[in-house]
């Protein structure tokens, strides 16, 4: 598929927004890119587009700060099952199923959105998290695999381990990096990685990198808890409309 301009630019403008909403509140790139672009393209294509953003903009995430060596040692277990089960249902987003692909994506939206705004919180023991963590990250892979969001349930998951706020920044992107590096195998292993997307990958970029550096701008200036919100709210909505159009 080839794009048209006014589908770059629309692609541009996703990924403005979901910077933003990335550089204010710490994540929720692939999360916002994945549910706008879900409107009118399949979605192992909105997903390849993803993959080079959601990449680059946790590079830096991932590496900075002193906890690198240590979170790698807890989360380790949670990783290997992520990649894993990404792997394993990568076929299900290329299979060509369009209508259940955006149901699926819709309801996963709806449902972190819900949780996340009925203050949903849990919280892991040290003991735990060997077992917890495969299991969230195999859930995590699987869902990421089939939707390319990989948000449900890791993001709760990192939460409930009570880091530290740098720590929980830093875990979130190395997370974030496995995740993405494990789609991209994962759609280059069933062929959805095909040329057409470079361009509006590197678009999305420079778009992503804007809107970040939009996000920390808004950041100091608007209540984060309130933008944080709204954007659930609408996350939400938008799952409910992406499952009522695909029934």
């Amino acid at each position: 598929m080839e794009f048209s301009l006014s589908e770059l630019a629309a692609v541009a403008a996703i990924y403005v927004l979901a910077g933003s909403v990335k550089g204010a509140i710490g994540l929720g790139l692939p999360t916002v890119s994945m549910a706008l672009l879900g409107i009118w393209l399949p979605v192992e294509q909105a997903a390849a587009i993803l993959i080079l953003p959601a990449f680059l903009t946790n590079v830096w995430q991932s590496l900075a700060g002193s906890a690198l060596r240590t979170l790698l040692i807890r989360l380790w277990p949670m990783l290997i099952c992520l990649v894993l089960g990404t792997l394993l249902t990568a076929g299900i987003m290329t299979a060509g199923n369009n209508a259940l692909n955006g149901a699926f994506l819709g309801a996963i939206l709806a449902i972190y959105a819900g949780l996340v705004l009925a203050g949903f919180r849990f919280t892991v023991s040290r003991k735990a998290e060997p077992v917890l963590g495969s299991v969230t990250g195999l859930a995590t892979g699987l869902i990421s695999g089939a939707t390319g969001i990989f948000v449900v349930p890791v993001a709760p998951y990192l939460e409930a381990m009570n880091l530290g706020k740098d720590e929980l920044v830093q875990a979130i992107g190395i997370t974030a990096l496995i995740a993405t590096s494990a789609l991209a195998l994962g759609l280059g292993l069933n062929g959805s990685l095909e040329v057409e997307v470079v361009v509006p990958g590197s678009i999305a970029v420079v778009a992503a990198f804007a809107g970040m550096f939009l996000g920390r701008v808004l950041r100091a200036r608007l209540s984060v808890e309130l933008f944080r919100r709204w954007v659930l709210v609408g996350l939400m909505l938008l799952g409910a409309a992406m499952i009522i159009r695909a029934l």
